[in-house]
């Protein structure tokens, strides 16, 4: 989620230079809806990802539900926002009185998206498979701010002339609808990805080795016998195994010493 709203806001800080610079009216007006869309679904984007970086820490169940209820309130800001955009775009480049059915569809996706974003917020925590929803939710995104870069190549593109007599019906209505039907879409989706307070994951039991695969106590710890004379060490040290014909014996460690310098025995205790 975090590379799809680094890709994300480095397209739309793009877009929005171009706008900075841009003198042809109609032509900004509707590079804007392209942008506003763009931003809205950046900035969700990085509260998913916030979301699911704390998600394994149990005991970061409170803040994990602070960034739930405001995920749901800023999708519910962007919806509103990009609705409002639209309809201001439709005022200033739609002649007056023409393709009203234009506000009515806008105003009942909206209505629709928000409807579901507030079910989300209320229903029951469904368990479904959540690092799948979060994948596709991040190649929506991903995928959504690379068509909003061809768009807007496109707009960029069309010569001036093309924008001296305003804006074509064909574009307007296009953009109106893009710009609020393919946020609202990545909102959703993003939210289906969401991690419940309950996913948290608990710290993770190591299983059970069998008792053929257990390993030794000994094993990896190299028994050394010291060489100085005099010095002991603080463990015993087994002899090899002994034979029927030789009587058992043991020996400690303070019998093995270091050979005598001059001679060919070990001194005896």
């Amino acid at each position: 989620m975090f590379i799809a709203g680094l890709v994300t806001f480095a397209l739309d800080s793009f877009f929005f230079g171009v706008i900075a610079g841009e003198r042809t009216c109609p032509r900004v007006w509707t590079q804007t809806t392209v942008a506003a869309g763009l931003l809205g679904v950046g900035s969700l984007t990085l509260f998913t990802g916030l979301a699911w970086l704390i998600a394994g820490r149990s005991e970061f169940e409170s803040p994990l539900r602070f960034i739930r209820v405001t995920a749901y309130g800023l999708s519910l800001v962007i919806v509103g926002q990009l609705t409002v955009t639209a309809h201001d775009y439709l005022r200033d480049v739609r002649p007056e009185g023409t393709y009203p059915w234009l506000d009515w569809l806008i105003r009942a996706w909206s209505a629709l998206v928000a409807l579901v974003i507030v079910g989300h917020a209320c229903a029951p925590r469904l368990r479904y498979g959540a690092h799948r929803a979060v994948t596709h939710a991040a190649y929506l995104g991903i995928a959504y701010a690379f068509s909003c870069a061809v768009i807007f190549g496109l707009l960029t593109a069309a010569d001036r002339s093309y924008w001296t007599d305003g804006v074509s019906p064909d574009v307007f209505i296009a953009a109106a609808l893009l710009s609020v039907m393919l946020p609202g879409l990545v909102v959703v989706v993003q939210l289906m990805a969401f991690p419940s307070v309950t996913v948290a994951v608990q710290s993770p039991v190591a299983p059970a080795l069998p008792a053929s695969r257990k390993p030794s106590p000994l094993r990896g710890k190299p028994l050394a016998v010291e060489a100085s004379v005099g010095s002991e060490s603080p463990s015993a040290v087994a002899d090899p195994p002994t034979t029927s014909d030789d009587p058992p014996r043991t020996t400690s460690t303070s019998s093995i010493a270091a050979a005598t310098p001059g001679t060919g025995t070990l001194p005896t205790s």
